[in-house]
């Protein structure tokens, strides 16, 4: 790839006033772009994918490591720090997102969503067991240009479309490994309470793929014709329907091998506990607005053998089977493309559940 002229500054979009429920974004062009350093690389992002987790921080529901939000940007390498081949990463297409191992915070499109009062850029951490360790200094939010040590980054197969791509970074990874978590075989039965948003929907796709039968619960006729098109075997509107009765009744009695929970809700969570019969396995994956305790007795975890753990990623072998799966058309991502100066609107109709599938913003050329 020939060299292509790094400007010295980039458009952001930054939350000048910090995290609150009204809080609206600033576009400004004068954020600095930042050089590789040794084992860095420096990606001209394309496409984003905004995650339901990044309208809680911008409205400061959820705590956040270190106010930065998201994690999933698509580009392609134009510079190279000292120690990196440039031969086989210039001009590489590659995903930014969660390195699971130590949850590296990245600075991709979204994970550049809130500042630091007063100062022009956050800062990007590795979480070791019990050991922060401070990296470089990165820009703010909506940014065209980002640094990320080489050895994170996922290589994005040329076959593959970058607006469609950046969702796996995160939705289906997130998905991917929660479904691996399960430990289920072909033919069990797995309930998705919110298989028609960002990630559900990417759930239902790999878990019909692994050979599961889908009960998918959310609601609307437009999220009901998606999860039934993507191949679920059924759809529950939680609005409308008796989900317990249901799934009851479709599992002979039982209940549901496993659940992946990534609605946000209480009642949704307290649901989700309901389903699963002896010896199921529930995967906390959606975030609540607000903190809430799961009700789950000692009693019945102890009668019923039940197994429950969260999950935000995915380890690199998950990443590669993820994109084999991509690749071979077996997941994608069903996208609302937006543009830049769209990204308050984005994050209210996500507040809202009004987006079926991904939201996806174009990063500007």
């Amino acid at each position: 790839m020939t060299a292509v002229a790094i400007p010295k500054t980039q458009i952001a979009a930054v939350l000048p006033s910090g995290a609150t429920l009204e809080a609206r974004l600033d576009i400004r062009n004068d954020r600095p772009v930042p050089t590789p350093a040794e084992g860095e690389v420096l990606v001209k992002l394309e496409y984003s994918g905004v995650c339901h987790s990044d309208v809680h921080s911008v409205r400061g529901e959820t705590p956040m490591l270190t106010d930065v939000a998201g994690h999933e940007g698509v580009g392609r390498v134009v510079q190279v720090g000292s120690g990196v081949d440039d031969k086989g990463w210039m001009g590489k297409r590659v995903g930014i997102r969660f390195v699971p191992t130590y949850l590296y915070i990245l600075s991709s499109i979204w994970s550049h969503l809130l500042m630091y009062q007063g100062l022009s850029s956050v800062s990007i951490y590795l979480i070791t067991h019990k050991k922060r360790v401070r990296l470089r200094p990165k820009p703010t939010y909506r940014i065209e240009y980002l640094v990320s040590p080489a050895a994170h980054v996922t290589k994005i197969p040329e076959e593959l479309d970058p607006d469609t791509a950046a969702p796996l970074l995160c939705a289906g990874i997130a998905m991917y490994s929660s479904i691996m978590k399960t430990k289920t075989l072909p033919g069990d039965w797995i309930v998705l309470p919110g298989a028609g948003g960002g990630l559900g929907h990417m759930g239902v796709q790999i878990a019909v793929k692994k050979g599961l039968k889908v009960i998918a619960i959310d609601s609307g006729e437009k999220k009901k014709q998606l999860c039934l098109k993507l191949g679920a075997t059924i759809f529950l509107d939680y609005k409308t329907d008796n989900v317990e009765s249901e799934v009851k009744a479709l599992t002979s009695g039982l209940g549901a091998h496993a659940v992946i929970c990534t609605a946000q809700s209480e009642a949704a969570y307290e649901q989700s506990l309901r389903l699963l019969r002896s010896l199921g396995v529930l995967v906390c994956v959606g975030i609540p607005n607000v903190p809430f305790r799961l009700p789950a007795s000692p009693f019945d975890m102890i009668v019923k053998g039940l197994t429950i753990v969260g999950n935000s990623a995915g380890t690199a072998r998950e990443m590669e089977e993820l994109m084999e799966m991509a690749v071979a058309g077996d997941v994608k991502a069903h996208i609302e493309c937006f543009e830049f100066d769209q990204i308050d609107d984005v994050i209210q109709r996500l507040g809202r559940s009004e987006i079926d599938g991904r939201a996806v913003m174009r990063i500007p050329e």
